[in-house]
């Protein structure tokens, strides 16, 4: 043991030399996630927009306006202030509504709203629950002027009957789903999802990058002499094994704890989770000792690496949510580990799962690195013992 631990912390050591290695095993995955998580993060807040007008009519469709929780209303008193929100991007979307629009309506004459449209795809998004929330109230004010014309009765007494009426009509209530019965509200595409995406992503990537540290202790004769000790050939893939799994596993564990401290994302289940890590962890080592005993020199294993790295990423997607995927890439996806360790993460972080949750994928991820960790060492000691 103590023989399979001095090449595990060699191989660390070896690791941290490398000063290039300090940037890209601690900066380049935590600005990867707060660069490409800012652009996927949970706004909470609902856009802006202003209403210019007055009357009945207007303040019935703001109050059904801000009762959708689709967009948080500023009231003005011009049109000419107005449009100077929307230009200043104060607000995505602006509505000027004539005073008169009450009367107009109940007298059964058309309403004419001018709608101020911001720049960017917000003001368009927002457009269609905005008119349609003024939509709505057009049609009491317009049953009220009807029915004016068919009565001798008061307008507002026929407003208050209207305005009853419409209150007291049976509600339709939507239930949004998600294809398998799983609540949308509880899938976000935040910046939770990109550092689980982003963790797989470099924990493999850095992990086959170990893959050229083992050509080169082959192509020095450090692995030849290692042999010549009294050292078993198991022990030296162990212990080369135990290397590479330990640069993976240290990778992890830091991107996991920093995201948590600094962007405060939710890892779920935290023992679960170390248990997914140090698996996924074994499987990366798999694939770079492989690697290192296929390849014969460390300059065509860095291009190779990186190219089935990125490749398998993006595929188990690490760059792309696989909720983003079509139905057949989500079929294709798992041939790669990432994408069960991705579901994985998904299970823990947003569904609060648990061990006995994660099972199947472990078991998965699981046959990953024996079948990896069976072939590289077959291959590292048929390399080690040629002649």
């Amino acid at each position: 043991m103590t023989k399979v631990l001095s090449i595990a912390s060699f191989n660390l050591l070896r690791m941290f030399r490398e000063r290039a290695n300090l940037f890209f095993v601690l900066v380049f995955p935590l600005l990867i996630v707060f660069v490409i998580g800012s652009q996927f993060a949970d706004d909470d807040d609902a856009p802006d927009v202003a209403v210019a007008g007055t009357g009945a009519f207007v303040d019935r469709s703001v109050e059904r306006l801000e009762d959708t929780g689709a967009a948080s209303v500023q009231r003005v008193d011009s049109s000419a202030e107005l449009r100077d929100l929307v230009e200043d991007r104060d607000v995505v979307l602006g509505v000027a509504v004539p005073d008169d629009a009450e009367d107009a309506l109940r007298g059964g004459a058309g309403v004419e709203l001018t709608v101020m449209l911001g720049p960017g795809d917000g003001s368009t998004q927002v457009e269609g629950v905005v008119m349609r929330a003024f939509e709505a109230e057009a049609v009491a004010a317009d049953v009220t002027g009807y029915l004016l014309t068919l009565t001798d009765a008061a307008a507002d007494d026929i407003g208050e009957v209207v305005e009853r009426t419409v209150a007291a009509g049976a509600p339709v209530e939507i239930n949004r789903v998600l294809a398998g019965g799983a609540d949308p509200d509880d899938e976000p595409l935040g910046i939770d999802q990109v550092a689980i995406g982003i963790l797989l992503l470099m924990t493999f990537l850095n992990a086959l990058t170990g893959a050229s540290a083992l050509i080169q202790s082959r192509q020095y004769g450090v692995s030849r002499r290692m042999v010549a000790t009294p050292t078993s050939l198991r022990l030296i893939v162990v212990g080369e094994g135990a290397g590479r799994w330990g640069v993976g596993m240290f990778q992890a564990v830091y991107i996991m704890a920093t995201t948590a401290v600094l962007f405060g994302v939710s890892w779920g289940n935290i023992p679960a989770a170390v248990v997914l890590l140090a698996v996924f962890a074994a499987v990366a080592a798999g694939a770079a000792m492989l690697v290192g005993a296929v390849m014969h020199n460390d300059e065509q294993a860095a291009g190779i690496t990186v190219m089935v790295g990125l490749g398998l990423g993006a595929l188990g997607g690490s760059m792309l949510p696989l909720d983003l995927f079509s139905g057949t890439m989500r079929t294709v996806a798992n041939i790669t580990p990432h994408a069960w360790a991705n579901e994985a993460f998904v299970e823990l972080s947003r569904r609060g799962g648990t061990l006995v949750d994660i099972l199947p994928q472990l078991g998965v991820l699981a046959a990953f690195a024996v079948v990896l960790m069976s072939l590289a060492a077959w291959r590292l000691r048929l390399t080690l013992t040629r002649p």
